[in-house]
């Protein structure tokens, strides 16, 4: 008996011997063979340039090959179900417009995820949203839009991303100009190219959407409006509160536009640091390469580096903006 629990002592310590390097292992093996990034809005759109251009590089940096899927619908909650889902392992990650997306989810939908689900790693691409209305119609400004609107219900044609800051904007206008909701027929694209391409071939008459992407349809439409705190150098239009100063409103609350960006499992994080924290620094390498932000630069994609820290701080502070507005249809 005695000898059976020598036998048994030395084979435990052999075991235990043995997951020492296992454990060690796991860290120094990630990256995976494979990694999915999952856009949770449509193909054609800013999140999803963004995502395809970041996929190619980085998998250069790591040395793994990175492959990038859309699972658009409900505003990216569709999306965000769907990265939960996924294995917490560090073969899955979120790239796509991680703010207001996710927040705003969380608010509308009965959704099985919160904020502390995510581990988010950059905000690359910030924007804020531009009012631009198609080139071909008549309103000069924001204002007349506004009045136009308000004399014939339901004749203008808005484009939004259903919850997108650019919704939410739009509302905010709306109430600030003393414009009915249902004075303007808002008509809802699942991706941001979907909305500005309808803008631009004039299927509606305004699109509320983040400012940088609509440059690639700059020559099709007319900027009334960008809200923001300062103007922009790419399109002549004043700040949405300084139109409504012009026309003695009050000024309503500027909200950070569309995050295109990264994020995790929070359970990989927590439980893989390492490895989480190789893919922080792979991904500040790329940023950092000056080839590869020079061609981003050149397709109009944001360049930024934030980190995690701050990138969470910014998503959690809006959060908590967002929940001042019933964002509830």
């Amino acid at each position: 008996m005695r000898k059976l629990a020598i036998a048994a002592a030395a084979l435990g310590l052999s075991l235990a011997a043995a997951l020492q390097p296992v454990a060690a292992t796991a860290e120094e093996a990630w990256p995976p063979r494979k990694i999915t990034f999952v856009v949770a809005l449509g193909p054609g759109g800013s999140a999803d340039r963004t995502a395809r251009a970041l996929a190619q590089r980085l998998q250069e940096e790591l040395g793994t090959p990175i492959s990038v899927v859309n699972q658009k619908g409900g505003g990216g909650h569709v999306g965000h179900t769907y990265f939960s889902q996924m294995p917490a392992d560090g073969s899955y990650f979120l790239a796509t417009s991680i703010h207001p997306y996710i927040s705003n989810a969380i608010l509308r939908f009965d959704a099985d995820y919160s904020l502390d689900d995510f581990a988010f790693i950059n905000g690359q691409w910030n924007d804020h949203d531009l009012f631009a209305v198609n080139a071909e119609t008549p309103y000069k400004t924001l204002a007349e839009f506004m009045a136009a609107a308000k004399a014939e219900p339901g004749k203008l044609k808005v484009s939004v991303v259903p919850g997108s800051t650019g919704a939410i904007n739009l509302e905010l206008a709306l109430e600030a100009f003393g414009v009915d909701k249902s004075a303007v027929n808002v008509v809802t694209y699942q991706s941001g190219g979907a909305a500005r391409t309808a803008v631009a071939g004039g299927q509606v008459d305004m699109t509320v959407l983040a400012a940088d992407g609509t440059l690639s349809v700059a020559e099709y439409v007319r900027p009334l409006a960008l809200a923001a705190d300062e103007p922009s150098e790419d399109w002549d239009a004043p700040t949405l509160n300084a139109a409504l100063e012009k026309n003695g409103l009050a000024a309503v609350p500027v909200l950070a536009g569309s995050m295109r960006g990264l994020a995790a499992h929070a359970a990989f994080k927590r439980d893989h640091p390492e490895a989480f924290q190789k893919m922080v620094a792979a991904y500040k390498a790329v940023l950092e390469d000056e080839e590869f932000v020079a061609g981003l630069k050149a397709q109009k994609i944001g360049t930024e580096w934030l980190g995690p820290e701050r990138t969470t701080g910014i998503i959690k502070s809006n959060f908590e903006v967002l929940k001042r507005f019933d964002t509830k249809e």
